[in-house]
C-alpha cells in the first residue's frame, strides 16, 4: 500500500480505535495489516504485556516482535483461515480497501467468533462513491477526474460490492447480536494543490503502470497530476466509513 493510500485509509480506523478503551495488556487481532502502520499503533496501545496478531496475505512489511505475531493468510479468499481461538481477543480490527472479498459476511462472522464477550469490533472501508467535482477549469477536467478515480476504485479498492464490508453493515451487526453499533461516514472538500488533492495525485502516480495497462493514456495521467495542483479545482472526496460495535458480555 502506497504512502498516499495510507494517508487516505488509515485515519478512519485510527479514529474508531481512539474512541475505545484499548487497555495495556489487551489482545488484538488485526485483519488486513498491510504495511503495519496500524499494527504499530496497536502495539503501542497494548504495551509489552499485550499481544497483537497481525494477518495479511502479504506480510513483507510486517515485523514480528515480542508483542506482534504475524500470520500470512489470505482470509479474503478463505475466511476460515482467520487465526485464533474462540473468544480469545479483546479487540478485532479490520479494514478492507485493497482486495476483493469472497464472502464479507462470513469473514465478519469468523472475527466475531474470536471476539471475547464484551470485546470490540472495529471495521473501516471506502464506499462505492465517486468524487463530486464542485469546480474545475473545464468540463473535460471533471470527466477526466471521474474516469481515473472510478478506474482506481474498481482496481485498487475493489468495487462491485466485493471489496468492502456489506452496505447494510449496521443492520448486519445488529442481526448478530452486537451492541453499541456506531457507524460514521465522511467525505471532505479538497482544493487543488492542498493535501487532499496531493494524496489523490500520489495514489494515481503510484498506480500509473496499472492504469496504463487498463487503457488510461499516459498523457491523461500526466494531465490529472497537473489538474490536482490547480487551485481553481474544488472536489468532494470519496466516502470513507468507520464502525465500532461491542459483543454482549
Amino acid at each position: 500500500m502506497s504512502a498516499p493510500l495510507r494517508e487516505l485509509l488509515d485515519p478512519p480506523i485510527i479514529q474508531q480505535i481512539n474512541q475505545l478503551d484499548v487497555s495495556p495488556g489487551s489482545r488484538v487481532l488485526e485483519i488486513g495489516a498491510g504495511t503495519g502502520h496500524v499494527t504499530a499503533y496497536l502495539a503501542r496501545a497494548v504495551g509489552p504485556l499485550g499481544r497483537v496478531v497481525a494477518v495479511d496475505d502479504d506480510t513483507t512489511h510486517l515485523n514480528p516482535s515480542a508483542v506482534v505475531d504475524v500470520y500470512s493468510r489470505d482470509v479474503a479468499v478463505n475466511p476460515d483461515a482467520v487465526p485464533g481461538d474462540a473468544a480469545s481477543f479483546d479487540l478485532v480490527v479490520a479494514r478492507w480497501p485493497y482486495h476483493r472479498l469472497v464472502d464479507p459476511a462470513a469473514l465478519i462472522d469468523r472475527m466475531l467468533a474470536r471476539l471475547r464477550p464484551g470485546g470490540w469490533l472495529v471495521l473501516a472501508d471506502v464506499t462505492d462513491t465517486r468524487p463530486h467535482v464542485h469546480r474545475a477549469a473545464t468540463s473535460g477536467d471533471e470527466e477526466l477526474i471521474n474516469r481515473i478515480v472510478r478506474r482506481l476504485y474498481d482496481t485498487t479498492l475493489g468495487a462491485g460490492g466485493t471489496g468492502r464490508w456489506p452496505a447494510d453493515l449496521e443492520e448486519f451487526l445488529h442481526s448478530r447480536g452486537m451492541q453499541g453499533v456506531c457507524l460514521s461516514a465522511a467525505s471532505e472538500t479538497w482544493t487543488g494543490g492542498r493535501p487532499g488533492c496531493n494524496v489523490l495525485a500520489g495514489i494515481v502516480h503510484h498506480a500509473r503502470t496499472t492504469l496504463q495497462a487498463l487503457g488510461i493514456p499516459a498523457d491523461d495521467i500526466d494531465y490529472f497530476q497537473t489538474v490536482m495542483t490547480d487551485h481553481h479545482l474544488v472536489l468532494r472526496s470519496i466516502e470513507r466509513r468507520g464502525l465500532h460495535a461491542r459483543k454482549p458480555a
